[in-house]
C-alpha cells in the first residue's frame, strides 16, 4: 500500500467521493483546492492506493491562526470530515499508514490534530487507529430535509415561526447576493469575529469558495436586506446530500427584525425545495457546557447528534502554553 497525493482534477478522486454516501463538501476536490488557493490555509488531501485502487482518504487542512503568538504555538491541522475508508482491513490499514503520515506532517508544522467528525466514525474495528487520540464529547444539530418544510415549519416552537413571520415584514429581503456584494458579506462576519475578539479567517478563503464553488452551485450566499443594506448573512455548502452552515452573521443593530432565524430558515427551505437530506448547522456545543450559538440552533428542533471531535496533540508543554495564551487574548474585552 502506497500513499498519494491526487490532482484536483483527478477522476479517482472524484469516483471514490461519489460513492461515498456521506462524504460532504470537505473531501471534495473542489473545497480542497479553495484551501489550496487560499491565505492562512493550506490543504494536504492523502489517498492510500492499494492495487490501483483507493483504499482511504482523510483531507487534512494546515490552519494558520492569526494571533501576534508565534505560529509554533497556534498552527493547528483540522480534518474537517470524517475520514472516508473501504469497509474491510485494506481501508483500516490504509487510515493507519495515512493517520501515521499526517502526525509527521504535525510535527514540523502544528501543534496539535484535530478531526472533526461529519458522521459517527466506528474506530471500534482497530482500536490502535486512534491511539493517542482523545475524545471531545461534541455535539450537533441535524435537521431531516427529506421530511419537507411544512413539516420542518410545524415542528418549530411558536416564538420561534414569529419571529421569523416578523423578519418578513418593515421592507426585509431574503435574497441571494449580487456577485459585487462579497465584500459586504465578509465584511460583516468579520465584524462578528471582532466583537467577539476571536481570530478571523483570511477573507481569500470566501473569494476563492465563490469562485470555485458558485458554478457549480456548491455554496450559497443569502442576506438580509433592509432598505437596500444588508443586515446579515448566510454562507451554506451544499453537496452530495447535505446543505452545510458554514458562517453566519448579523448587524447587531437589527437583531429586532431576528434575521438569523429568517436566513436559518430560508436555508432549509431552500434544501427541502432542492432535493437535499440534511441540514448540517456545523456544530453545537461540548456535551454538557452551555454555547449561546447551540442554544439558538437547538429553537429549530433538529436531531441532536454526538458524533465527536478527536484530537492528537504533538507537543504539549506548547500546547498548554499556547492554548493559555490564546485563552487570555480571546477573553479580552
Amino acid at each position: 500500500m502506497k500513499i498519494e497525493r491526487l490532482d484536483f482534477n483527478s477522476k479517482e478522486w472524484q469516483d471514490f467521493i461519489t460513492q461515498e454516501e456521506k462524504s460532504n463538501i470537505f473531501s471534495s476536490p473542489e473545497m480542497n483546492q479553495v484551501f489550496n488557493l487560499s491565505d492562512g490555509v493550506k490543504s494536504f488531501p492523502l489517498f492510500a492506493i492499494e492495487n490501483n485502487k483507493i483504499a482511504a482518504a482523510v483531507f487534512p487542512v494546515l490552519v494558520k491562526i492569526k494571533t501576534p503568538l508565534p505560529e509554533r504555538f497556534t498552527n493547528r491541522i483540522i480534518i474537517y470530515s470524517s475520514p472516508i475508508y473501504i469497509k474491510d482491513k485494506s481501508g483500516i490499514d490504509g487510515l493507519q499508514i495515512l493517520f501515521n503520515e499526517i502526525k509527521k506532517l504535525a510535527k514540523k508544522e502544528a501543534v496539535f490534530i484535530e478531526i472533526r467528525n461529519s458522521e459517527s466514525f466506528p474506530i471500534d474495528e482497530n482500536k490502535s487507529l486512534m491511539e493517542g487520540f482523545s475524545y471531545i464529547p461534541y455535539q450537533n444539530y441535524l435537521i431531516d430535509l427529506k421530511k419537507g418544510a411544512e413539516h420542518i415549519w410545524n415542528s418549530l416552537g411558536t416564538y420561534t415561526r414569529n419571529h421569523i413571520r416578523r423578519s418578513e415584514k418593515n421592507n426585509i429581503t431574503v435574497r441571494e447576493i449580487h456577485d459585487d456584494e462579497l465584500d459586504i458579506v465578509i465584511s460583516l462576519l468579520g465584524k462578528l469575529y471582532q466583537r467577539k475578539n476571536i481570530p478571523f479567517i483570511d477573507k481569500s478563503i470566501f473569494h476563492y469558495a465563490y469562485k470555485i464553488l458558485k458554478p457549480k452551485n456548491y455554496i450559497r450566499v443569502t442576506v438580509m436586506d433592509n432598505r437596500s443594506q444588508i443586515i446579515a448573512a448566510r454562507i451554506t455548502l451544499n453537496f452530495n446530500r447535505t446543505v452545510y452552515d458554514w458562517y453566519a452573521a448579523s448587524d447587531p443593530n437589527f437583531n429586532n427584525y431576528y434575521p438569523n432565524e429568517a436566513l436559518a430558515w430560508n436555508a432549509m427551505k431552500w434544501g427541502c425545495d432542492n432535493h437535499y437530506e440534511i441540514f448540517d448547522f456545523g456544530g453545537g456545543a461540548i456535551r454538557g457546557q452551555e454555547y449561546g450559538p447551540a442554544k439558538f440552533k437547538e429553537k429549530f428542533h433538529g436531531e441532536l447528534v454526538e458524533y465527536g471531535r478527536y484530537r492528537f496533540i504533538i507537543n504539549k508543554p506548547i500546547y498548554l502554553l499556547g492554548s493559555k495564551l490564546y485563552n487570555l487574548r480571546v477573553s479580552k474585552k
